[in-house]
């Protein structure tokens, strides 16, 4: 009896890690339904607007200055 007892229990030792992989994927498959906006916003992407870029290239006062050289010592 003492031999069945410790075959089953190193069944369940061995296969213990295989189910609890098997149990977080299929958590992870699971897909959750969207989530609720206040009212007014529109679900948005991660992609970048091409008017908010204009309006910073605009706004920047940095796009026309001349390339400043490096910091530090350059020259020897």
């Amino acid at each position: 009896m003492d031999f069945l007892h410790s075959t089953w229990f190193w069944c369940v030792v061995a296969a213990a890690p295989f189910v609890m992989v098997v149990g977080t994927l299929a958590r992870l498959a699971r897909q959750e339904p969207p989530p609720v906006l206040p009212p007014g916003v529109s679900p948005g992407t991660y992609r970048r607007n091409e008017a908010l870029d204009t309006e910073d290239q605009d706004n920047d006062p940095h796009t026309d200055a001349e390339p400043q050289p490096p910091a530090g010592q350059t020259e020897r």
